[in-house]
């Protein structure tokens, strides 16, 4: 007896819909796999962080309102003997109005230095405002060591995450040359970062990336960025008010501690609905496709990224 088997025939609305499914499914697994990764990379070729560029043009402005960067005789800083860095007839070692300056400007805990490049390829931090780990002051005289080190002496700038004295920041490092286009010194800015915070930023970061958000939507994502980090920083709080009281709390205090965690949850959720929705109508509707399947997951970063 001959068998009969049905013949697979795909109508082009069929072949269309399965198709849109197999690019949301896609969309998926690769958001899946990127918002499990926590940061971007740091390296030379990362692209600057807007505050550190915004910081970084304000400190090169600055320093050449002064005149051009030369070293001549030396000049303690901390326990080291350093060259003393010029900007026309300012020195810069021991001299911290430039970087306080700057710091200032920005408002958020930017940090930032000027190294003067020692014997041995060594660059020492004659003005800085980055602290210490131990909290004892300014980290005068402290050298430059690390990954940025190399790109500095290829004569290459360095943007991205890097330690200093073992702390997280996201940096940004320039070199400094006289005028005969020598390397001097180095132009540093940037700021310390919980592994909260970069977890937050490496998933706006991708979810941009995978939206493709454009410069006419830009306004609508920075809206949407905004209230996640916000978001974060209640939760934070929120969480280590309840920490607290699970160590040391009486049941009472525990309860309502959990209260207030389900009320600042439920309230950054609030928060972020209108302008996700606002984000979602300036989205094309290939874009609308990739953030159906990326807004779900990534409803985590003002939620259960605590848990992570």
């Amino acid at each position: 007896m001959k068998r009969r088997f049905p013949r697979l025939i795909m109508t082009p609305t069929a072949g269309r819909q399965l198709a849109k499914k197999a690019r949301v499914l896609g969309i998926v697994i690769l958001t899946v796999g990127l918002l499990a990764t926590p940061v971007l990379m740091s390296s030379a070729g990362n692209a600057q962080n807007a505050r550190v560029a915004k910081s970084m043009a304000a400190l090169k402005d600055q320093t050449a309102k002064l005149g051009a960067p030369r070293i001549e005789g030396n000049e303690p800083v901390g326990d080291k003997d350093a060259p003393a860095l010029y900007f026309g007839s300012t020195k810069m070692n021991n001299n911290f109005a430039v970087v306080d300056e700057v710091a200032k400007e920005d408002g958020r805990g930017m940090t930032a230095t000027l190294f003067v490049k020692g014997g041995d390829d060594e660059y020492i931090r004659v003005s800085t405002n980055v602290p210490k780990p131990d909290g004892s002051g300014r980290a005068i005289g402290t050298i430059l060591a690390g990954p940025v080190l190399e790109a500095i002496k290829m004569g290459k700038s360095y943007y991205g995450k890097a330690p200093i004295l073992g702390v997280p920041y996201v940096t940004g490092y320039e070199p400094i040359k006289d005028a005969s286009d020598a390397i001097i010194g180095i132009y540093y800015v940037g700021y310390s970062q919980s592994d909260l915070e970069a977890r937050v930023e490496g998933r706006l970061a991708y979810a941009k990336t995978l939206l493709g958000i454009t410069d006419s939507e830009a306004a609508a994502w920075k809206a949407y960025e905004d209230v996640s980090r916000a978001n974060v920083q209640r939760l934070r709080v929120a969480r280590q008010v309840m920490l607290t009281a699970e160590q040391s709390g009486s049941p009472i205090d525990r309860m309502q501690a959990q209260t207030n965690m389900m009320q600042a949850q439920l309230d950054a959720r609030k928060a972020l609905q209108p302008v996700t929705e606002a984000l979602y109508k300036a989205l094309t509707p290939e874009q609308r496709e990739r953030a159906d399947a990326l807004f779900l997951l990534l409803s985590g970063t003002s939620s259960d990224i605590f848990q992570r």
